[in-house]
């Protein structure tokens, strides 16, 4: 299976290679949903600080947090940039010219006795990120550490695909501070004696890995499919409706209830969909579908469809706000 066939599978809908990383709507969704995947665990919920700055101000807010004494060790710096930087040439055809890419990068100063031991358990933290969101998370593995000079080593994190492998990510152990700070010589010198390990993550790159990790191909029977993690994906509960012109007073009420339960849901921030047919509910790739019927009306039980297992679950409509976000949250 080419990385060619899967894209034009998928459609456009989600992402088109021919002039650079061209999202569509659902893969504009589904690239949001995880860099704020990434930002969550990379910059919110490390146990030491993590700081997000601008790329070209990265002195100004080291600068800032010496004043109010926050460089306390080991901490972080975030940036979220275009890189004009190639990744993964050796997957794209000659024809495919991708000018720039978006990352995010976070660099963890900490304490010389500490960057060895920072640097491989982030190598471990990073990989177990990457597998946790993965239909086959064993695709995901370390390459071989590339030294770059005596101060500096690299590893990056791959995925294995039938048309080669995709460097999602690149972790660095880093003992020269200079290359980071430049000239702000004042900072290095309270800092002391420190090591770098940085990560830094393709968001565009990480976008199409999970777009053909979810990917099935299409056999005589069935279409093309796309199991994304219900977390990356681009709408998290679909409603379908009966068409308004259909005369049958109980399905308009069933549709009205429909309606309230997805209002009820944008409320609280989850991604929803409205159709008026179940093939849209599959084209949209959809994981969780509401269903309502007769005996809705009477007990309020409302059955929720997993298109990624294909079971149904029946629960009280109260509990729907509750039941999306543990699965898809």
């Amino acid at each position: 299976m080419t990385l060619e066939r899967i894209l034009k599978d998928l459609g456009t809908g989600f992402l088109s290679l021919e002039r650079g990383f061209v999202f569509g709507p659902q893969g504009q969704l589904l690239r949001r949903n995880i860099e704020e995947l990434w930002y969550r665990y990379c910059v919110v919920q490390p146990s030491y600080n993590v700081f997000l700055s601008a790329p070209d101000r990265i002195s100004e807010t080291l600068e800032t947090l010496q004043r109010v004494g926050a460089l306390y060790k080991p901490f972080g710096m975030a940036v979220l940039e275009e890189s004009k930087v190639g990744w993964n040439g050796n997957v794209i055809s000659e024809n495919c010219k991708l000018p720039s890419h978006r990352v995010g990068k976070v660099t963890v100063v900490t304490e010389a006795a500490e960057g060895k031991d920072l640097y491989h358990r982030k190598q471990r933290e990073r990989k177990v990120w990457w597998r946790k969101f993965s239909r086959e998370p064993k695709r995901f593995q370390l390459t071989e550490a590339k030294r770059i000079n005596k101060n500096k080593e690299v590893i990056e994190i791959e995925a294995q695909f039938s048309f080669g492998g995709v460097v999602v990510e690149t972790i660095c152990h880093q003992q020269d501070v200079k290359k980071i700070f430049k000239e702000q010589n004042e900072i290095e010198n309270s800092l002391g004696d420190v090591h770098i390990v940085e990560h830094m993550t393709s968001l565009d790159w990480a976008c199409l890995t999970f777009l053909c990790d979810a990917y099935t191909p299409s056999d005589t029977h069935t279409p093309c499919q796309l199991k994304l993690h219900p977390k990356f994906s681009p709408y998290k509960v679909g409603f379908q409706i009966l068409p308004s012109d259909d005369p049958d007073s109980k399905s308009q009420e069933k549709s009205r209830l429909l309606l309230y339960l997805n209002t009820l849901l944008k409320a609280e921030g989850i991604e929803t969909v409205v159709a008026t047919s179940e093939k849209g509910m599959e084209t949209l790739q959809v994981p969780l579908i509401v269903v309502v019927d007769d005996m809705t009306l009477q007990n309020g039980l409302i059955r929720v469809w997993s298109q990624l297992t294909t079971l149904h679950e029946t629960i009280h409509m109260t509990d729907l706000i509750k039941y999306v976000s543990s699965r898809c949250r």
